[in-house]
C-alpha cells in the first residue's frame, strides 16, 4: 500500500510517497532527525512582541556577510556587533527569532569586528540590546529585532 506523509518543521519541510512499510521502520528515526536539525538550525516559531502600533517590514534586505552589516552599522564595540548580527539574522536572513548561540556564531563570522572577549560579555551585551529596547526576548536564551528597531536598520540598510 502506498502512503502519502508530509512533515514541515519551521522552514524545514519533508515529503514522502511511497511503502508504508518504509514508514513503519524509518519514521521515528526521520523524525529524531528533523528535530535535531530544526534544533540546530537556531531558528524559532516563537512569534516576537513588538511596540504597539510597530509593523516589522519582512522584505528582505541586503545580501552581504556580517562583516558587511557591521560595516554599514557599526560593529566596533560588543553592542553594535551583535545589533549588526542581529539584523543580518533578521533582515538579510529572515529569521523571525534567533537564539543566543546562533547570535555569538553570527558575531563570530564578521572577523573584522569580533574580539574573543565578545562571548565572555556576551550576556552583558544581549542585557544592554534588551534593557535599550534593541533586542526582545522571545523566550528563554531567544530573540528577536524590536520591530522599531528593524526598521530603524533597515532604513540606514538601505542608505
Amino acid at each position: 500500500m502506498t502512503s502519502k506523509l508530509r512533515i514541515k518543521m519551521g522552514p524545514i519541510e519533508v515529503e514522502y510517497e511511497g511503502s508504508e512499510d518504509f514508514l513503519k521502520q524509518e519514521l521515528p528515526e526521520l523524525l529524531q532527525a528533523l528535530t535535531t536539525l530544526y534544533k540546530d538550525s537556531g531558528i524559532s516559531d516563537a512569534q516576537p512582541a513588538s511596540a504597539p502600533g510597530a509593523k516589522a517590514n519582512a522584505t528582505p534586505g541586503p545580501q552581504g556577510t556580517t562583516n558587511t552589516y557591521a560595516a554599514a552599522l557599526g560593529g566596533g564595540t560588543g553592542t553594535e556587533l551583535a545589533l549588526a548580527a542581529g539584523a543580518r539574522l533578521r533582515i538579510g536572513m529572515g529569521a523571525e527569532t534567533f537564539t543566543r548561540a546562533k547570535l555569538l556564531e553570527e558575531m563570530k563570522s564578521a572577523s573584522s569586528y569580533y574580539k574573543k572577549s565578545y562571548s565572555g560579555n556576551l550576556s552583558n551585551i544581549i542585557g544592554t540590546l534588551v534593557t535599550n529596547q534593541k533586542f526582545i526576548e522571545a523566550a528563554k536564551d531567544t530573540y528577536s529585532l524590536h520591530a522599531t528597531t528593524e526598521n530603524e536598520l533597515r532604513t540606514r540598510l538601505a542608505s
